[in-house]
């Protein structure tokens, strides 16, 4: 069980969500709370069906209507579970750690920085020397936010998809040690604002024939920062 989930600010955005009336925009939502509760995951039988009803204020035969309208849109499946729910969450977020490390980098932030270089490339694809020299022996997140390769490479191919770009396969030995390296001095937060810049970025998208980014180019030390910092949020 989740205390908590992510919901994404691209949501009103989204095309299958915006196809739904207001009222199964919301039933979506409750499933997802359902989903994080792990009543969702429970065995499906009558109760199960009857305690969600009750959970979305509906009727049995309500329920069955809402979740073929979500079922036609592809926001779940037949078991009421939100599509790619895995892909989107982090079971991390609920640690305990997570959550002290938090609020201790709240406390000292500003305090103390990582030196970053600001210079801005004339195209995403411009090469940079980028020696991963300053990677921490174990790769771990400085916020304790139990980030791993997987989780980011993941989120990068989630987000390729969305932009229509080419999705990497693997994350070969050469893109694990540039995302360990970025692990190393960036926390969770500073990995979902870079990816979020990247579908709004029209540079970045490689709209209007631009190059568009690719993983190996996003994931250098230089790159990354700078992307963070908005110079590409044009």
């Amino acid at each position: 069980m989740m205390q908590w989930f992510r919901l994404y600010s691209r949501m009103i955005d989204d095309d299958k969500l915006r196809l739904l009336a207001f009222e199964d925009r919301w039933h979506f939502v409750a499933l997802c709370c359902l989903k994080s509760e792990g009543l969702i995951d429970e065995p499906a039988d009558d109760l199960r069906a009857r305690r969600i009803a009750v959970k979305l204020g509906v009727q049995l035969r309500e329920l069955d209507e809402i979740s073929r309208r979500l079922r036609d849109v592809g926001l779940v499946d037949e078991t009421l579970s939100p599509i790619a729910w895995d892909d989107l969450q982090f079971r991390s977020d609920c640690s305990t750690d997570r959550v002290k490390a938090f609020r201790k980098r709240q406390k000292k932030q500003g305090v103390a920085t990582v030196k970053r270089d600001c210079n801005v490339s004339e195209t995403p694809q411009d090469s940079e020397a980028d020696t991963e020299t300053e990677e921490s022996p174990n790769g771990d997140s400085p916020s304790g936010d139990g980030l791993t390769v997987e989780h980011v490479f993941e989120h990068y191919q989630e987000t390729a998809r969305a932009l229509g770009l080419p999705v990497p396969r693997d994350p070969t030995p050469e893109r694990r040690q540039l995302i360990r390296a970025r692990i190393a001095h960036y926390p969770l937060a500073d990995f979902l604002t870079v990816f979020a810049k990247c579908r709004d970025s029209p540079f970045l998208r490689g709209d209007k024939g631009r190059t568009p980014l690719t993983i190996d180019w996003l994931m250098k030390k230089g790159n990354f920062q700078k992307v963070l910092e908005g110079n590409y949020d044009r």
